[in-house]
């Protein structure tokens, strides 16, 4: 994120898996005074780096996910306002699927 970003790192970083690795490390991908938003819920308590978050004073934020949000991210992206082609980082035929979750994954086309 830092070299992609010439070392500022992303204004939100959306934390969406749960796994421990990961939230421990999110403060490295955001800005000072940025946001993380934790949306992955993990199964078992996680620690997390409170200088870190500190450091850059970072704002944390959580969501309950996927409460109420069915509809309205349907509608969002069937009318077009979401465009949801920049998320897409690569496609790969459905009979080499399985083989697609396994990395390495291919690289972000430029």
């Amino acid at each position: 994120m830092a070299e992609a970003t010439d070392g500022w790192c992303a204004d939100v970083v959306f934390e969406c898996s749960g796994v421990a690795p990961a939230i421990l490390s999110m403060h490295q991908l955001a800005r000072p005074g940025g946001a993380i938003v934790l949306v992955g819920m993990p199964v078992d308590p996680v620690p997390v780096d409170i200088v870190g978050l500190q450091a850059k004073e970072l704002r944390v934020e959580s969501v309950f996910r996927y409460a109420n949000v069915y509809d309205r991210a349907i509608a969002l992206i069937a009318s077009g306002t979401v465009d949801l082609k920049p998320l897409i980082s690569a496609s790969i035929p459905i009979e080499d699927s399985i083989a697609g979750f396994a990395p390495p994954w291919p690289a972000r086309p430029t």
